[in-house]
């Protein structure tokens, strides 16, 4: 009885061990595509898109939302995809790959930028900035 025992805890062992970089992976946020807002939207239509501003500025006559977003990264679909591959991985190799897949996904995390949207005084959209990473 004792060596089905330690088959079973090594099996869940072995289950967990897959579980890191997979799911990493999968919950990566998507990134904000900066280049689907254009100059004349209206901020009501760019705050219903990306929910309220983290602050909100001056800039002479135009008044600025300031944004932490993550504009980098892969889609919903690509990430499917790696964390599959990183499933496949782990099971073909027993949770070896893990060593690997999850260093990897905590080097490549994504980072949020800071990201201003100015507005006219008519609230219609001048320019979005990318600040660069928080």
């Amino acid at each position: 009885m004792k060596p089905i025992t330690t088959l079973t805890l090594a099996g869940i062992l072995m289950l967990a061990a897959t579980a890191c970089s997979p799911v990493m992976e999968a919950t990566r946020p998507s990134p904000t595509h900066l280049g689907q807002f254009q100059s004349g939207e209206p901020r009501a239509q760019v705050v219903s898109t990306i929910g309220a501003p983290s602050s909100q500025y001056k800039d002479g006559d135009h008044s600025c939302d300031t944004y932490q977003l993550y504009i980098t990264g892969i889609d919903g679909g690509g990430r499917a995809g790696i964390a599959t591959v990183e499933v496949v991985a782990d099971v073909l190799t027993l949770g070896i790959a893990e060593l690997f897949t999850t260093p990897m996904e905590i080097i490549t995390r994504d980072k949020k930028h800071g990201v201003s949207f100015c507005y006219d005084t008519e609230d219609k959209l001048l320019w979005v900035r990318d600040q660069g990473p928080a």
